[in-house]
């Protein structure tokens, strides 16, 4: 037996897929990407590269992943405060 899906769930997917909040998920999961591909290099070739490109690939993978959060943020907060002003 399937759940119907009725009320906040719909909305918040109608929210959710606004042009404006599926750029900044879409930014969000690039960021994300690259984090991860930055990540999966340093263990790869971690043998080949030399202290200061190590150190340089951790910090941008860092960084890459701090944009994330502070993207899904952004849009977790846009969504959910749009979402109560049309409870209002």
């Amino acid at each position: 037996m399937g759940m119907i899906e009725i009320g906040p769930r719909d909305e918040l997917n109608k929210l959710y897929s606004k042009p404006a909040n599926r750029k900044i998920k879409y930014c969000a999961v690039v960021a994300i990407s690259i984090a991860l591909a930055l990540m999966l290099a340093i263990l790869i070739c971690m043998e080949q590269l030399s202290y200061r490109n190590l150190l340089l690939m951790k910090g941008l993978a860092g960084a890459f992943a701090i944009i994330f959060a502070v993207l899904i943020g952004v849009l977790v907060y846009r969504v959910n405060r749009e979402y109560i002003n049309s409870k209002r």
